[in-house]
């Protein structure tokens, strides 16, 4: 049986651990992302978008303080590399980049499409058929690597929106976009492309937090989540912006 002291010394231990989990999961994390509309938007006075609603509730359920930053992706994946409470999304997981971040997703079902200039129709029947075509697409986003890893002639730009200038100026001869983020684009840019020539990708986008995260914190996220996807959260949140899983 133990002794007083002995129970003292235990009943410390075990306080100093819950202390020690919960002021690792209070840690703020900064959560990074870039101008996505209608995912993600930055304006004057607030964020907003489909992602910053995800990314709140995700972190309200997990208990864990955080703040949005927007930048480019590619900024925002060199941050999360360099610092051990950072994460950016919406990240396609690929086998290239799988080892070298702590991952909660997926958070984003995405379907790609090629979009024509407004003048012009170019006859898709694979995406094959675009082997010789020039593509526009973004900095650092999953679609730029899958379609370069396939050696087709991808040209980036650090704004998406800015595809949609080049292709009607005959810089870009397709612009391989998000569907949902496209028609977003298209509205704001005041040009209607009509539909893609060719919808030629399917991809399931996560956060990526640094390898050095802490297990409480990556745990309570990835269980926040799962729970998101169970009571219905993310059926519903996917259905507000077009989206059916």
């Amino acid at each position: 049986m133990l002794g007083s002291k002995q129970l003292h010394s235990l009943l410390s231990a075990v306080i100093f651990i819950l202390v020690g989990i919960n002021s690792v999961i209070a840690e703020e994390i900064t959560v990074y992302t870039y101008q996505h509309v209608p995912f993600a938007e930055q304006t004057d006075t607030k964020h907003q978008g489909m992602i910053v609603d995800i990314i709140d509730e995700l972190f309200s359920r997990a208990d864990i303080d955080y703040k949005i930053i927007f930048n480019p992706l590619k900024r925002g994946l060199t941050m999360t590399e360099r610092s051990k409470n950072v994460c950016v999304l919406p990240i396609v997981r690929t086998q290239q980049i799988e080892s070298e971040y702590q991952w909660v997703g997926p958070v984003l079902i995405s379907r790609y499409g090629l979009f024509s200039a407004t003048n012009s129709t170019i006859p898709l029947v694979t995406l094959q058929d675009a082997k010789s075509l020039s593509i526009g697409t973004y900095l650092g986003s999953g679609i730029s690597e899958y379609l370069a890893s396939f050696h087709y002639q991808v040209q980036l730009t650090n704004d998406d929106g800015l595809n949609i200038k080049k292709l009607e100026r005959g810089r870009i001869d397709l612009w391989a976009a998000e569907l949902i983020s496209a028609k977003a684009l298209m509205e704001q840019s005041k040009v209607q492309l009509g539909e893609p020539e060719l919808i030629f990708h399917t991809s399931l986008r996560a956060m990526a937090c640094n390898k050095l995260m802490d297990d409480a914190k990556h745990r309570a996220l990835v269980n926040a989540l799962n729970e998101m996807y169970q009571d219905g959260f993310m059926t519903k949140i996917n259905r507000e912006y077009g989206v059916s899983l």
